[in-house]
């Protein structure tokens, strides 16, 4: 693969991305947009976005609203004035792109809305993120990753429990990430019909639609399956709903479903304690298991592969249960890294179980070059994770912290066609500036 030259651009160098968004979905598909070239430019209200705060140790610098916002220019404009509102109109013309997450109806009573941006700019991209669509008995509502998810299945499908027996959210935020990335998407390929077109485009998705998308087979319907999976699970499920069951019941009434329907156990895709930590084996393929059998000599004792073998004989729960525990002592004997020279040796795909605050320092992580390093105007030197793809030709990067706020006001306005005068007119107003720190 050729390197590229010191003065590559990445794929969208000199598009331009204004962004009306909050939180994680719509901030997420920004960085992915200023990633790969793209000129991102983040409307903020006077006291800055709320996650600015959120957790924050310095104010208004939280460590979510860095790594959701670095690569991005910061730009004050209160559109709770009309002011605000007519001067995004007014420098809408000077971008390619309009991202927004506002819940339905408030860019239609702010003039924001697509319709009314695309008379001013007939060429523009106009990207709405919403919880539950724009259209159904939903609609209108808005939600939140938690709540996409839950509506979604996600939540249910996560199947993990809060303390006190309640669902509770997966982690990370997926149908926030999963949305940021398909709007990304959605930019270049909006950007690409207008290359061989001229015309722009609304494109939309929504949390719910995130969330359905990933969890693609089992929202799906086929009724030579479903008959035999699906229904009996579906109907023992409301069963215990009437009988007013817990959570953990109807939870565990969907896994005894699912794993008859998955085929033979997996005893070779799960996680098991070694002496030192844990370790997990992903082997989906018979090749793989064998290997794995091998490494814990489970040959002559396990027979989940033989042709004799039935899962769904009503004996062989207790029979599995068994051989997993034979699995668990064995890999309780030796440390992570026994094992894992072992399953390496053996082909077997496995992994120690990490967590997400080692990964900065991990050898992996550090020869991919998936670390960045800044020095954040407030808070000083940071590492953030870099881009989620490269590319030879049209280099991606991560091209700078996240802004203080309002800090390129002035900039990106006289970029978009605001002489200094109006400027300082609107700051006079309280419509945009640079706020001064205390």
């Amino acid at each position: 693969m050729p390197e590229p030259t010191s003065e590559a651009h990445g794929a969208l160098h000199g598009v331009r991305v204004l962004e009306f968004s909050q939180i994680v979905a719509g901030p997420f598909a920004g960085v992915v947009l200023s990633d790969l070239g793209a000129d991102v430019v983040k409307v903020e209200p006077p006291e800055g976005e709320g996650y600015r705060s959120s957790g924050a140790v310095v104010p208004g610098e939280s460590k979510r609203f860095q790594s959701l916002n670095r690569g991005k220019r910061s730009l004050i404009i209160d559109l709770q004035q009309e002011e605000g509102r007519a001067l995004v109109r007014r420098i809408v013309p000077a971008f390619d792109v309009v991202l927004v997450n506002y819940r339905p109806g408030i860019p239609e009573r702010w003039g924001l809305d697509y319709d009314t941006l695309k008379a001013i700019n007939p060429g523009l991209i106009y990207v709405s993120i919403t919880g539950f669509g724009d259209m159904g008995p939903m609609a209108g509502l808005g939600a939140t990753d938690l709540v996409a998810g839950a509506y979604g299945g996600l939540v249910a499908g996560n199947e993990r429990m809060s303390e006190d027996g309640g669902p509770m959210q997966p982690t990370p935020a997926i149908a926030d990430y999963t949305t940021g990335m398909a709007c990304a998407l959605g930019v270049a390929a909006a950007l690409l019909h207008r290359r061989e077109t001229g015309e722009g485009q609304r494109v939309d998705t929504s949390l719910l639609r995130s969330a359905l998308t990933i969890q693609d087979v089992y929202v799906m319907r086929q009724d030579v399956t479903d008959v035999i999976q699906r229904e009996p699970m579906l109907a023992e499920i409301n069963r215990l709903r009437r009988e007013g069951a817990s959570y953990s019941d109807l939870l565990e009434a969907r896994r005894a479903y699912r794993t008859a329907g998955t085929g033979g156990p997996r005893l070779y895709y799960a996680g098991y304690s070694t002496s030192d930590g844990t370790v997990v084996l992903g082997c989906l393929t018979k090749p793989t298991r064998s290997g794995a059998r091998r490494v814990l000599e489970m040959t002559e004792v396990d027979h989940t592969d033989d042709v004799a073998f039935d899962p769904r004989d009503p004996a062989m729960p207790a029979q599995v249960a068994a051989w997993k525990e034979i699995i668990a002592e064995r890999v309780r004997r030796h440390p992570t890294s026994y094992w894992m020279e072992r399953f390496i040796a053996a082909g077997v795909p496995a992994a120690p179980v990490q967590f997400p605050e080692e990964l900065s320092d991990d050898p992996q992580i550090i020869a991919q070059g998936m670390m960045v390093e800044f020095d954040h105007p407030v808070t000083g030197p940071q590492r953030v994770v870099g881009p989620v793809l490269t590319m030879s030709v049209t280099p991606t990067r991560a091209q700078r912290p996240s802004p203080a706020l309002g800090v390129d006001s002035e900039d990106v306005l006289r970029e978009s066609g605001v002489d200094d005068a109006e400027i300082e007119r609107l700051r006079s107003l309280g419509v945009t500036g640079t706020p001064t720190r205390g």
